[in-house]
């Protein structure tokens, strides 16, 4: 299997800065650790530096999570270990088909892709152009099949975001038994997490402002009250002195500069208005922007999903609409009365089951046609 390791690293810039898009978190990948590793025949695969690990049954999720623990100890900090790609044991065909022997296994594949790959049946001759045209159908088929998966996992992990519920498995009815259903998921929900983390980013610095704002706003209409307090002395100052002055007790310097304070008291505590009024602005407009942030992201989340839907809705009719015009390029060319049995190895012994064409095969199975 080919395993590929990746180390995060945070940017303090990027996580504070809120800007629209930015992803608060950067993955490095780690050159000397990935590569390329073999099971081994008692079922486990070395790695270096991080130990010997047992991986043979386990589905992809299973093992990437068995060592990301060993991994991110190793490196001091958050990890993402992907297995890049499988290579699984091939499947056999034999019987009455035109090049009976092994074959590569695909995730997905049927009896029907098996006994295609073998060039189909026996019995009756296939012209070149029709095995070409087959041949054709094939890899469009493998194509919109790892399409439908992708999208059939985005639009799950979309959902599940959209309508705050916990993500649930892929559904059978569309994929079927899918052993990377998992890690699709995985993959589509942390894609989709370096987005919602990097809108947080954005949200709390919009919040921020408010707060920013509202506190800047209390200290503002704080200093009003002081001015209405400084207002009254001075305003008792001013008539003490003018009685003074009446009884030519106190100069006409003093009157003028009582006045002139009180003037001046007067005079800040309007600006002091102003300033309040500009920073219930400047507060309203910080909520403004929250609220205007909740909605865009309300919006995004709705559009995406709905643009999944109308994706995953498309694909499966077009990779319906090409296996009905592969299963009638293959059937023509079929002996009718065909049968099929799955010799399948497994931890209890080997079993034989019956089969049809539509039948999904593990890797290592044994098809024979009768």
């Amino acid at each position: 299997m080919n395993l590929a390791f990746y180390e995060s690293l945070a940017s303090v810039e990027d996580r504070w800065t809120g800007s629209r898009g930015t992803v608060p978190w950067n993955f490095y990948q780690r050159p000397e650790l990935t590569g390329e590793y073999v099971v081994e025949a008692d079922g486990t695969i070395s790695l270096p530096l991080l130990g010997r690990f047992r991986v043979r049954g386990l589905p992809p999720a299973d093992v990437e999570a068995i060592i990301l623990p060993s991994y991110e100890n190793l490196v001091g900090r958050k990890g993402f270990v992907n297995i890049v790609k499988i290579e699984h044991r091939p499947v056999y065909i034999t019987g009455p088909v035109r090049n009976p022997g092994s074959f590569r296994y695909v995730d997905g594949m049927t009896v029907l892709h098996a006994v295609a790959q073998a060039g189909g049946m026996a019995a009756k001759s296939i012209e070149p152009w029709q095995s070409v045209e087959i041949t054709r159908q094939i890899e469009r088929l493998k194509t919109e099949l790892a399409d439908l998966k992708r999208l059939a996992s985005r639009t799950e992990v979309l959902r599940a975001k959209r309508d705050s519920v916990q993500i649930a498995s892929i559904g059978a009815p569309i994929l079927g038994p899918d052993p990377d259903a998992q890690r699709l998921l995985d993959d589509e929900t942390w894609q989709r997490q370096l987005i919602t983390t990097s809108k947080d980013a954005q949200s709390s610095a919009y919040a921020k402002s408010v707060a920013d704002a509202q506190a800047d706003l209390d200290l503002r209409q704080a200093r009003v009250g002081n001015y209405d307090a400084t207002i009254r002395v001075r305003q008792d100052r001013l008539a003490s002195i003018e009685n003074l002055a009446k009884n030519k007790l106190v100069t006409s310097i003093e009157l003028t500069r009582a006045q002139s304070e009180l003037t001046e008291s007067e005079d800040r505590k309007q600006q002091a208005v102003i300033d309040v009024e500009s920073a219930k602005q400047r507060l309203a407009a910080a909520k403004q922007d929250v609220e205007r942030d909740r909605i865009e992201r309300k919006i995004e989340i709705e559009k995406s999903a709905a643009d999944a839907e109308r994706g995953l809705s498309t694909a499966l009719k077009t990779t319906e609409s090409d296996l009905e015009i592969f299963r009638s390029m293959v059937s023509s060319n079929d002996s009718a009365g065909v049968e099929f049995e799955i010799v399948r190895p497994g931890p209890n012994g080997v079993t034989v089951e019956p089969a049809t064409e539509e039948t999904v095969l593990q890797p290592g199975d044994l098809i024979k046609v009768h």
